[in-house]
């Protein structure tokens, strides 16, 4: 696995070389200079969107039940996003740490179906945002350049299929952990390591299905905030944008995010998005008559961002594992979780 993350890696990296050599170094440098202190405000909106997804985790735990505080919610984020980001786990990794790391104030069954529902949160409310940027792509479809009819129908598919998925994952998540460890144990895999596990496997579960009977105006809060954090990244491109030297509407701004989260979602398995990120960029801006230099300038600002909470999530990370122990250390709801948290990984940011 660790070689194959490798390699997607280098793939990324060369593609991300082609497109700088293509478009022209350059030009790049002359578009990144422009923005100077402008980044300081993307960084500003970026934490901006990390505290209100950490609110809405805070929100997934019941009213009755004992609530991490935000601080301890936001380095614990950072930190499992910083695992997803950059280990050899395939985004598998990052959303079972979250729940291990606070272990000392929530028990790890209570963290674990925090996390499945605040990402069920995420998940559909980034599927409303991208519904919201096709309608614009319907609407504003007399800019310079249409997308050919095969990437209208392929754009339509991806997000009926998305939704299907996510329909599927709600009807399934209430009974989601005791299921896969129903699943392994007919398999024949380790039952010994199973049957000391499954009593855990349907707390969590419990703990999912009575946190939407009995608190759902909480998660309502958690849908909001998440909302919010969508709303947030799409200001984030405008404000890169215009610190690049582009009078673009907000509205175009929006399209781009939520088709970037189309794209980065389809290629979940390459390390940090690399070359994705910002290859998408760059047809995105092909595809919608702008200059396609700015489109993977606007990459490389996103990137120099990522990388900047990265370096942080690692720091946390480290912090928060001294106190707690071994930080790599997997137990058996870590591994279930990982499954789990994994089908429900997206594209944000």
């Amino acid at each position: 696995m660790k070689t194959i993350r490798m390699l997607l890696a280098a793939l990324g990296l060369l593609l991300l070389g082609f497109l700088v050599g293509k478009l022209g170094l350059g030009e790049i440098l002359q578009n990144l200079s422009v923005m100077g202190w402008s980044f300081g405000l993307v960084l500003l909106l970026a934490l901006g969107w990390h505290v209100t997804n950490s609110i809405a985790w805070g929100f997934a735990f019941p009213a009755d039940a004992f609530r991490p505080r935000l601080v301890s919610l936001f380095m614990a984020k950072l930190a499992g996003d910083a695992v997803n980001q950059l280990t050899p786990l395939a985004n598998l990794g990052g959303e079972p740490v979250k729940a291990y790391l606070l272990r000392q104030q929530s028990p790890t069954s209570r963290g674990l179906a925090s996390v499945v529902i605040n990402k069920t949160a995420q998940v559909f409310t980034g599927l409303i945002f991208t519904a919201l940027g096709l309608s614009l792509v319907i609407l504003k479809w007399d800019l310079p350049q249409s997308a050919p009819m095969s990437v209208q129908i392929g754009l339509a598919l991806l997000f009926g299929a998305a939704a299907l998925l996510l329909l599927g994952l709600w009807r399934q998540q209430r009974h989601m952990f005791s299921s896969l460890l129903g699943f392994v144990r007919r398999l024949g895999i380790r039952v010994d390591f199973i049957e000391r596990r499954v009593a855990k496997a349907v707390r969590i579960d419990d703990n999912i299905s009575s946190f939407y009977r009995q608190n759902k105006a909480r998660f309502a809060l958690v849908l909001f905030f998440h909302a919010c954090g969508w709303m947030l990244g799409a200001g984030e491109t405008w404000i890169i944008l215009r610190g690049l030297g582009q009078s673009v509407d907000f509205d175009i701004a929006f399209l781009l995010t939520s088709l970037t989260v189309i794209i980065n979602s389809l290629f979940f398995f390459m390390p940090s998005n690399i070359g994705v990120l910002e290859g998408g960029q760059v047809f995105l801006f092909m595809t919608l008559g702008l200059d396609p230099a700015v489109g993977l300038s606007l990459g490389i600002v996103k990137r120099m961002r990522k990388i900047f909470w990265i370096c942080l999530g690692w720091l946390l990370l480290t912090h928060l594992s001294r106190a707690l122990g071994r930080p790599d250390r997997v137990d058996g709801d870590l591994v279930v979780s990982s499954a789990r948290s994994g089908s429900l990984q997206t594209g944000l940011h």
